[in-house]
């Protein structure tokens, strides 16, 4: 008996909890429903919310002024109405150093890289417009801010029309103005006219005043404590660039940028003076002859004064020669600063593009002295690259040029003297 009453007490509670969890079952549904629907009820109220702003501001922006331009308006007045019309070349010589002429044939030989296809949006700026900001901007130094308000141009334009146009000239000029070309002979004359016979350069160096680049706080930094990069170049008698080496750290001496420089192995090799003549003085065969000051190795074909070595009247008189021909590149380096007035100061360039805008100047440089411009500025280098000879250390190699260099310069010495000293 008493096992059945347990038995049927089993039953009552199994169906018990069958039944409670069938009433929490239907509650759940229903509140999930119950969410579901408010939801539901949310979302088409944001929806609606959203067509109805997006209707008011449809009928806000049809009631809006429609702009007639996409640019700000800047007067063009000064570039179109006076210096392409009312200057003469007197004018256009003070502002962008060179003629009239002298910008068109300029302008026709970068048009190739330049040249800009229109659209529907807006015609692009001229290239001569864009020359002409840019032999602006380097020939005064001002910043861009200035040059966009003289020009009507942007900001942002005319920093990139000034890249464009100084790659553009480094890409076609760079060949065919700063070389050597074939009229050595004539280099040669210029020289022994000065007084150093057999001679195809003068060597010197500058520093170009650069900002000091982000995080690299005396990566550029000279002794003169300033960030620079160093300008090496070799001119001929007229002061014209042949070569010109750029981009090497103002911490750097100059002899470390000589040895290192892609002149330095081309005259070692025989490569950079076409033919290579050679000149016999004394038994001693001379090869074509650069010149430099005592901060320079000694080269067979690089010469540098005896300085306070010089004893003999022969010594003194080849110092003397030789000071007065190497005087063509310090007047170089004075004409092109003072031609290109962005490189008297610290120059406004990120780091990757100082080599360009500097190699451009001095391409520019070669145009305008082979046009005969005059130049208005300062003739005066105030950056001068001028280091002590004394002290240099010479390997292996070095030493035999060193050798070979002193018999190439007393022979030389006595042969100038010979001539021209008594």
């Amino acid at each position: 008996m008493a096992q059945v009453v347990i038995l049927l007490l089993q039953n009552t509670v199994t169906l018990c909890h069958a039944h409670l969890r069938h009433i929490l079952r239907r509650r759940r549904a229903a509140q999930l429903i119950f969410h579901s629907e408010r939801l539901g009820a949310a979302s088409r109220r944001s929806t609606m919310r959203g067509i109805r702003l997006r209707q008011r501001w449809y009928v806000l922006a049809d009631t809006r002024e429609h702009r007639d331009c996409w640019v700000y308006p800047r007067s063009q007045d000064w570039w179109e109405r006076i210096a392409l019309r009312v200057w003469d070349d007197t004018h256009w010589i003070q502002c962008f150093r060179m003629t009239r002429g002298t910008f068109n044939e300029l302008v026709d030989a970068l048009r190739p890289t330049l040249a800009r296809q229109s659209t529907n949006m807006r015609e692009p700026v001229s290239v001569e417009k864009r020359v002409a900001v840019t032999l602006w901007c380097l020939a005064t130094g001002a910043c861009y801010r200035v040059a966009a308000d003289h020009f009507g141009l942007g900001l942002s334009t005319v920093s990139d029309a000034v890249l464009e146009v100084c790659f553009a000239i480094e890409k076609q000029l760079l060949s065919k103005t700063v070389c050597l070309g074939d009229e050595v002979g004539k280099i040669m004359d210029g020289f022994a006219a000065l007084g150093f016979p057999h001679c195809v350069g003068a060597i010197d160096g500058t520093h170009i005043r650069i900002g000091q680049p982000r995080g690299k706080p005396d990566q550029y930094g000279n002794r003169k404590n300033y960030s620079s990069i160093l300008l090496q170049c070799t001119v001929d008698h007229t002061g014209r660039f042949v070569d010109a080496e750029v981009g090497w750290s103002g911490k750097n001496h100059d002899a470390f940028v000589f040895r290192n420089s892609a002149l330095c192995a081309a005259m070692d090799n025989g490569a950079f003076v076409p033919g290579n003549p050679s000149l016999t003085v004394n038994g001693v065969s001379v090869p074509p002859l650069m010149i430099s000051d005592g901060a320079y190795p000694m080269r067979r074909w690089l010469m540098k004064p005896y300085g306070k070595f010089a004893v003999t009247p022969q010594q003194k008189y080849f110092d003397r020669c030789l000071a007065r021909a190497r005087n063509r590149v310090e007047c170089s380096f004075g004409r092109l600063k003072g031609r290109w007035q962005c490189l008297l100061h610290r120059l406004k360039a990120r780091e990757e593009n100082v080599v360009t805008i500097v190699t451009a100047c001095v391409i520019l440089h070669n145009l305008c002295e082979a046009k005969g411009h005059a130049v208005l500025g300062s003739l005066t280098d105030p950056t001068p690259l001028t280091m002590p000879g004394d002290g240099l250390e010479y390997g292996e190699n070095d030493r035999g040029m060193l050798d070979e260099g002193k018999r190439v310069r007393d022979a030389m010495a006595e042969f100038m003297y010979s001539r021209c000293g008594r």
